[in-house]
């Protein structure tokens, strides 16, 4: 793997407002801390999880602008990925959701595990609710769309070294808008079926939905099959971010 190594200068964090946001989103506290530690030791090993070469080159080049003295190490899926962590878990990754050999929001879990303090940048295509929640839920500091401009995301790395968290402004105007719920988006399910998702949304089995809604186990479960079938959902989970589109809970009000 191709290694660089420069001397990088750091300026004091000063802002936690994704932090904030995260927090309410998720009810779980936010990587802050790793700016103020940064801009105390410095950012010496970042690594970028990437299967495309000509991306991870992209990336790279980025990297290099953006944190001049970091030495940048490479790995194409999530089995090199954790040999190189293994080695050296990063004071900053860059990482890729769709790998070819695994799922990119499983080796945040583990750098988390392996380093609470290890800043992890999802870069990405995708800005699906499918795929944002489930990361910063694993514990994501930042989410960078491949699809900004150079400028943007050099701006968005760069921007780590005087402590604005690293998040495209179309992803931050999402999460935003998880605040203020809206209730006139258009939904094909019934209310009734609205009152089912919102109990399989909290939690609820089908036999307890059943019985906070006072009809029976079978009548329940033909309505979770319409909700499935119309929000074009195949599990539980994919359900539940269906509901938190359409308004009908919010993701801090889950219980």
């Amino acid at each position: 793997m191709k290694r660089y190594r420069i001397l990088c200068g750091i300026r004091r964090a000063d802002n936690a407002t994704f932090g904030t946001i995260a927090a309410r989103l998720f009810q779980q506290p936010f990587n802050t801390a790793f700016f103020i530690i940064m801009s105390e030791t410095g950012l010496k090993h970042l690594l970028i999880i990437e299967d495309l070469p000509e991306v991870t080159a992209w990336l790279t080049t980025l990297a290099l602008h953006a944190f001049p003295g970091v030495e940048i190490h490479t790995a194409g899926g999530v089995r090199e990925a954790r040999a190189r962590i293994q080695q050296q878990v990063p004071d900053i990754a860059l990482i890729d959701l769709g790998l070819p050999d695994g799922d990119g929001t499983t080796l945040i879990r583990e750098l988390k595990d392996a380093r609470s303090d290890t800043l992890c940048v999802v870069t990405t295509i995708f800005d699906d609710s499918g795929h944002l929640f489930p990361a910063l839920r694993a514990g994501a500091d930042g989410y960078l769309l491949k699809s900004d401009t150079d400028d943007d995301l050099l701006a968005a790395l760069q921007g780590i070294l005087s402590g604005r968290p690293p998040i495209s402004a179309d992803i931050a105007q999402a999460m935003l808008t998880h605040f203020h719920p809206r209730r006139d988006k258009h939904t094909p399910l019934t209310p009734r079926e609205e009152d089912m998702l919102v109990l399989i949304a909290n939690g609820y089995s089908v036999r307890r939905a059943a019985e906070a809604l006072q009809i029976s186990h079978n009548t329940a479960a033909s309505y979770l099959k319409n909700i499935y079938q119309k929000l074009q959902v195949s599990n539980r989970a994919e359900a539940t971010l269906q509901a938190i589109d359409l308004g009908l809970i919010h993701p801090a009000d889950r219980h």
